[in-house]
């Protein structure tokens, strides 16, 4: 007899043979009270939450544990790799393996990792018994040699991770493991079978969360995905905040608590809706959520309150303009005295659609499809790839797919309101930063399990980690990713003697100097005091970002050039000037880039004067990278005075930022004009 906690169970079922029965113990009846929705208004569903996840007893066989095995959740191209290892010697040379991804969703800011807890029991079964072991080497997969490597094959290596429910972006090593070569490699497809999969789920969810503005939401997604994803899906929904779940088998493995009343059925099998909703109550209590929308919405109000009382627990309301529906439920049933009867809707929700609920007098969401899937994500994109072997760095360089060598160890930095403003990595050979935190931690040593929170206890993390994200990030609009992370290095100039400024560049390009389309007097000298200054100071500002005008060469770019044969007004409509990738473009000569952090581009194929209308090199915003390195006060400098820098240091002061106008270091199109621009920025806040 094996006893195991719900956390052992994660991922355990066998998988069933031709022929073989499966049998699977069943957990003592609860006598806790009936789930409901606990309270109006935007309450969480605090007494299913609290309630601790129960201690399973099962019952199992030889033949049980043998399905319990991982093994053959690979591919066969790892086992063809570990054959050929195993032939040539390497299988036992030193490896280093991670998780990674190389980019997010489209429209994503962060993501939320998920699924570590299902994942190391699995790691932990992945073993071959004799049978799978003879038809790998019936079918060619293995030879020999390698058949007797399998049979005595258990995961001996090191893991390290971020915790699960912690945030991750771009080039985030989320996990690392650390072995042999051939024990590392085989646990590819199991690896990034389930931190796709509940990654996924996870991200989608903490969007939800957030768009539900602290109403209480139910996962009941299970009849959309697989039978088995139906259950990881769950958890790794209530991890990111999902207060409950439809799904028994979640609740009965990992504790999430469930909730359920009635469907549609349940009315239509009655002979009239009174009927159904006086079956219900009687069954339930008056605490219970009645359907109301099966013929007539107001009907359903009125007759759900006849038969409950004006105590009825809630309403749910499936169908229609959920946000109208609402409006009208509110009214009715407080004209009818409920007024503590709550609201609960569901049909095809996600995160967009609950943020446009956010206004009706809503008290709670079901969401089902959106959830399971991903809302229209439905993997993370993770890949895990050889980073070292023998101490030997290696790394891909394949097109859009390179990757970096070296084991990685990732570090955060936070500014004074406990909020995130930078993620890099180092290798082991260099110096680990003295200010940043590290990220991972040990989960597996020796192939054995270090690292067990409860659910609970992640959840409580994950909400923690989401707090360090600043509100514009954790919106439904969709942006840039709002950290990518880097190799640590010290700031340009040495130690940073200021490190909440930032120094803008603004359109020092050929295009804007003397002998350009829009040359502009006095360009030059400029671009050659900006460059003694960086010589200077550079030290002094956390980012040093430059813009450039980057527009299309065969369009008008939305009306900003003017139309071929006709004159340009010079007020909103310019002669081709900074054309991508031509000289007219370039950073005038004059002026030093090497202490240049962050490449802005603006303009293509769109009116823009502002380089908070632009876009890194990596697709991200100024105003994403200024506020990543914590950066509070704003040096502007550039050309033209009265045009672009203008637009520029009015949007850093609408960001919110101190923003200084560096004397010398800009340059106007016309005394008139630059001095009115100037007048208008002093009024805006501004330091001249």
């Amino acid at each position: 007899m094996a006893c195991r906690t719900p956390r052992a169970l994660a991922g355990r079922r066998g998988r069933r043979r031709p022929g073989a029965a499966r049998r699977r113990g069943r957990a003592p009846r609860s006598g806790a009270a009936r789930p409901r929705w606990q309270a109006r208004g935007r309450a969480t569903v605090a007494e299913a939450s609290a309630r601790p996840p129960r201690v399973i007893v099962i019952l199992t066989t030889t033949k049980e544990s043998r399905m319990s095995r991982t093994g053959l959740l690979t591919d066969h191209y790892e086992l063809t790799m570990l054959d050929s290892w195993v032939k040539d010697g390497s299988v036992h040379e030193p490896a280093v393996f991670e998780a990674f991804a190389r980019r997010l969703p489209e429209g994503r800011r962060y993501g939320v990792l998920a699924g570590l807890g299902r994942l190391l029991p699995l790691v932990d079964d992945f073993t071959f018994d004799d049978e799978e072991v003879a038809w790998l080497q019936e079918r060619g997969v293995v030879g020999a040699e390698t058949g007797a490597y399998l049979r005595d094959f258990h995961f001996g290596g090191d893991v390290d991770a971020y915790r699960e429910g912690d945030l991750y972006f771009p080039g985030s090593p989320v996990l690392t493991v650390s072995g042999t070569l051939g024990e590392c490699v085989v646990l590819e497809t199991l690896v990034l079978s389930v931190l796709n999969h509940d990654t996924a789920i996870a991200s989608a969810a903490a969007r939800m969360v957030d768009a539900a503005q602290g109403r209480p939401l139910i996962e009941m997604g299970s009849r959309r995905t697989h039978e088995e994803a139906a259950v990881a899906a769950a958890r790794a929904a209530y991890l990111s905040g999902f207060g409950s779940t439809s799904n028994l088998a979640a609740g009965r493995t990992y504790g999430v608590p469930t909730v359920g009343t009635a469907a549609h059925a349940f009315t239509l099998a009655h002979e009239s809706e009174e009927a159904a909703f006086r079956s219900q109550v009687a069954a339930l209590g008056v605490d219970t959520t009645l359907l109301v929308d099966t013929y007539d919405i107001a009907e359903g109000i009125r007759t759900a309150v006849r038969v409950a009382g004006p105590g009825l627990g809630a309403v749910r309301i499936d169908s229609g303009d959920l946000a109208e529906e609402s409006v009208k439920a509110r009214e009715l049933l407080d004209t009818l005295g409920a007024t503590s009867t709550r609201i609960v809707v569901t049909s095809d929700l996600d995160e967009f659609v609950i943020a446009a609920l956010a206004d009706a007098p809503i008290d709670g969401y079901g969401v089902g499809t959106r959830v399971v899937t991903g809302s229209g994500h439905p993997t993370a994109s993770m890949v895990y790839k050889l980073v070292e072997v023998s101490g030997r760095r290696v790394s891909k360089k394949s097109k859009d797919k390179a990757s970096v060598g070296g084991r990685k160890h990732a570090f955060r930095e936070y500014d004074d309101r406990g909020v995130l403003v930078r993620e890099t990595f180092v290798t082991a050979a260099e110096p680990t930063p003295t200010s940043a935190q590290q990220v991972q931690v040990p989960v597996m040593r020796a192939g054995r399990t270090v690292h067990a929170p409860s659910l609970d206890e992640v959840r409580a993390f994950t909400a923690q980690a989401l707090g360090t994200l600043p509100r514009a990030a954790r919106t439904v609009a969709a942006g840039p990713p709002y950290l990518t992370v880097t190799p640590h290095t010290d700031p340009p100039g040495g130690t940073m003697s200021n490190p909440t400024k930032a120094l803008l560049i603004v359109d020092v390009q050929n295009d804007f100097v003397e002998g350009g389309s829009l040359g502009v007097d006095g360009g030059r000298a400029v671009a050659g005091r900006i460059s003694e200054h960086l010589a200077a100071h550079a030290g002094d500002y956390a980012v040093i970002a430059a813009s450039r005008d980057w527009h299309h060469g065969h369009d008008t770019n939305g009306g900003h050039f003017a139309e071929p044969g006709t004159d340009p007004d010079y007020v909103t409509t310019w002669p081709v000037h900074c054309v991508s990738d031509e000289t007219g473009s370039d950073y005038a000569p004059e002026l030093v880039t090497d202490a240049i952090t962050h490449h802005v581009r603006k303009g293509m194929g769109v009116p823009a004067y502002s380089a908070f209308e632009g876009v890194t090199d990596d697709g991200g915003t100024l105003a994403d990278v200024l506020r990543a390195a914590g950066v509070t006060e704003v040096d502007v400098t550039g050309i033209a005075t009265d045009y672009c820098v203008r637009a520029t240091a009015l949007d850093a002061r609408r960001e919110g930022f101190a923003v200084r106008l560096l004397d010398g270091l800009h340059a106007g199109v016309a005394p008139e004009s630059s001095e009115a621009a100037l007048g208008e920025l002093a009024a805006a806040g501004v330091v001249l």
